[in-house]
């Protein structure tokens, strides 16, 4: 059964392909260039023929990844993203405006310019969260459930 599990670079993993620090074996540091917060870890294995877990492992306990969404052994159901976010992760209503117009036209394209506007030229975390709903819907129809948990997770962490 396929591994529906999907991971996603934390602020440390992203600071770690930057700063080339030498905490990771090369095998750790290809899969955390390879972790994108779409790719499923069944997807991973094919890139990444062995010590998957190993690295998975690694990555997660050390805080470079974090689970964002999926199950193992191909269950229908997926894990929320955390909702406690560290304050210091927090993104601003101007932050989460730009992530999602840059996810929406980079997941969506040219049918969704409308809504990407619409995100641009919204004056307020109360106007955005509807559209940023309706941002995730559509990522959902278009890319599947574990696209959109990703999407989400884009937006509200730094």
């Amino acid at each position: 059964m396929a591994d529906l599990r999907v991971f996603a670079k934390t602020a440390k993993g992203t600071a770690e392909l930057a700063a080339r620090s030498g905490a990771l074996s090369l095998a750790q540091r290809r899969l955390l260039i390879l972790v994108d917060g779409v790719r499923e870890v069944g997807e991973l294995a094919t890139l990444v023929p062995s010590g998957l877990e190993e690295s998975l492992t690694v990555l997660e306990q050390g805080g470079f990844i974090a689970l964002v969404g999926g199950a193992a052994g191909g269950a229908d159901t997926l894990q929320g993203a955390t909702t406690t976010i560290p304050e210091a992760e927090m993104t601003t209503v101007q932050e989460a405006k730009t992530r999602a117009v840059r996810a929406v036209n980079d997941l969506l394209g040219p049918s969704a310019d409308s809504l990407a506007m619409a995100i641009e030229t919204a004056r307020s975390g109360e106007e955005l969260r509807p559209l940023i709903r309706e941002a995730e819907r559509l990522v959902t129809l278009a890319h599947g459930p574990a696209a959109a948990q990703a999407f989400i997770y884009g937006i509200r962490h730094r």
